[in-house]
């Protein structure tokens, strides 16, 4: 693989299962509260686009010119903070985000017109790197404004 894509430009639409705790759209509504973060993929050269599903470590052993990183964010946080090997990495690592909407039973990105964003799939460029410990934060934007963290150790 010589070029990663993005994850969101890797597949038309994507749908994930809605966990019993999780955000449901309500019109008119304020934006709701974050909720949960979660390492969605982990992507390289040398393995593509991997799907931990909740494991703390990637069971490929990234590696090659392209490290990418997607995070599933349900609800609205206000201060992400990304960090790889406890480097704070700068805001311009994020090079996409896609709101992420429900469909029926399921989260769906990208959204059709019409639909509420609940979430964002917020995709993060970690080239540089071949191994490591990345580390996910963000806080709500409303109330109850917790802080939630999610991490991955990328092999």
């Amino acid at each position: 693989m010589t070029a990663l894509p993005s994850l969101t430009a890797t597949h038309d639409e994507m749908h994930l299962p809605i966990d019993a705790q999780s955000v449901v759209p309500v019109p008119r509504a304020p934006a709701p509260g974050l909720s949960s973060v979660r390492i969605l993929a982990v992507g390289s050269t040398t393995c593509g686009w991997e799907y931990p599903d909740g494991k703390g470590t990637t069971t490929c052993n990234h590696g090659g010119g392209e490290l990418r990183v997607a995070v599933m964010e349900i609800g609205y946080g206000s201060n992400p903070i990304a960090s790889m090997n406890g480097g704070q990495l700068p805001r311009s690592a994020q090079y996409a985000s896609t709101g992420i909407c429900v469909t029926g039973t399921q989260y769906t990105w990208p959204c059709t017109p019409g639909q509420t964003v609940v979430g964002w799939l917020n995709e993060y460029n970690v080239d540089g790197y071949e191994s490591g410990l990345f580390k996910y934060q963000n806080t709500s934007t409303n109330a109850p404004h917790n802080t939630v963290y999610t991490q991955i150790n990328v092999l």
